[in-house]
C-alpha cells in the first residue's frame, strides 16, 4: 500500500508529497530563535494555567501581619504592601493579561476578515466604502483613543474591565488585517477555482469563508500573533495608568502599578520586578513566534 504522503511515479519511483503547511512547519522548527520563543511561551501558558491552582491561594486573601515581607522559603517571590503572596498574583495576573491578548487577537482576525473579505470579494462600491471605513479607523491615534474611552467608561463594573479593554484594543486593531486580506483576494477571485465555484452554484458566504479565507490563512495567523503580543503591552500600559484592570483582579500591569510610588520603588522591587519580567518574556516570546510564523509561510521560501 502507498503510503499518504507519498506519490508513485509511472516508472515505479516513489517520491514524498509535501504541502505547503508542511513545509511552513519544517522552516519554523528549523528557526531555533522562533522555537525558543515558542518554548518560552508555553512553559509561561503551562505556568499561569497550574501554578495558581497548585497553590490554591484566595485572591481576596489578605494577611497585613505579613505585609512587604521579602522573599523567603515561604513566599518565594515575598508579599505586597496587603501581605499578599506575590509568585500567586504574578502567575494569576498572568491569565489576565493573556487572556486580554488572546480575545483582542480574535476580535481582530474576526472583523479584519469580515471586512477584508467583502471587500476584496464585492469590489466596487463595497469595497470603497468598507475600505474609506477602515482607514478612518486606521487613522485613528491608537494609544490615545484607548486611553480616552478607558477613561471615560467609568460605567463599567470593575469586574468587566477586563473585556472592555480587550473589546477597545480588538475594535481599533483590525483594518490592518482587513486591507492585507483585501489585496490577497482581489488576486484569489480571479482563480480558476472561483470560476469553478461560480459554475456550480455557490453562494457568496461559502466563496469567501469556505475557499478564498483558507487561502489567506497564512496572513490572519501571522497577524494574530504580532497583535496579542501588542494587545498585552496596551493592557499592561492600561493598568500602569489606573484605567485597566484594577484591584483586587491582578494583572501585570496593575502589579507593576506599585512602581509608581516611590517607597516601593526603591524599598520593595519585588512587588514589581517580576511582573515586568514575564510582561517583557511573553511579549518577546510571542513576538519572535510571529517572526518565525511570518518566514515560515513566506511564499518565496515554500519550495
Amino acid at each position: 500500500m502507498v503510503k499518504e504522503k507519498e506519490v508513485v511515479l509511472q516508472n515505479g519511483e516513489k517520491i514524498e508529497s509535501i504541502g505547503p503547511w508542511r513545509i511552513a512547519w519544517r522552516k519554523f522548527y528549523a528557526n531555533k530563535v522562533a522555537m525558543a520563543g515558542l518554548i518560552i511561551f508555553v512553559l509561561i501558558v503551562l505556568s499561569v494555567i497550574f501554578v495558581p491552582m497548585i497553590m490554591g491561594i484566595d485572591v481576596n486573601e489578605y494577611n497585613f501581619d505579613m505585609k512587604n515581607i521579602a522573599p523567603n522559603s515561604q513566599h518565594l517571590l515575598g508579599t505586597d504592601e496587603q501581605g499578599r503572596d506575590v509568585l500567586f498574583r504574578l502567575f494569576l495576573g498572568g491569565r489576565i493579561s493573556i487572556m486580554v491578548g488572546v480575545i483582542a487577537a480574535a476580535l481582530t482576525v474576526i472583523l479584519g476578515c469580515i471586512v477584508g473579505g467583502v471587500a476584496g470579494y464585492y469590489g466596487g462600491v463595497v469595497d470603497n466604502l468598507l475600505m474609506r471605513f477602515s482607514e478612518i479607523v486606521y487613522s485613528l491615534p491608537f494609544t490615545p483613543m484607548i486611553i480616552a474611552l478607558s477613561a471615560v467608561m467609568l460605567w463599567i463594573p470593575q469586574t468587566q474591565k477586563m473585556y472592555m479593554v480587550s473589546t477597545l484594543i480588538g475594535a481599533l486593531s483590525w483594518p490592518g488585517l482587513a486591507r492585507l486580506i483585501r489585496g490577497q483576494i482581489l488576486t484569489l477571485r480571479e482563480q480558476e477555482f472561483m470560476q469553478a465555484c461560480e459554475a456550480l452554484g455557490i453562494s457568496d458566504f461559502s466563496k469567501i469563508f469556505k475557499h478564498l479565507m483558507p487561502n489567506v490563512f497564512n496572513l490572519v495567523i501571522v497577524n494574530a500573533t504580532l497583535t496579542m503580543a501588542s494587545a498585552i503591552l496596551t493592557e499592561a500600559g492600561l493598568s500602569f495608568l489606573g484605567m485597566g484592570v484594577v484591584a483586587p483582579t491582578p494583572s501585570w500591569g496593575n502589579m507593576m502599578e506599585a512602581a509608581r510610588q516611590a517607597a516601593v520603588f526603591k524599598n520593595f522591587p519585588w512587588q514589581w520586578i517580576p511582573a515586568g519580567i514575564m510582561c517583557l518574556l511573553t511579549v518577546v516570546s510571542i513576538n519572535l513566534i510571529g517572526e518565525g510564523l511570518r518566514d515560515a509561510f513566506d511564499p518565496k521560501e515554500l519550495n
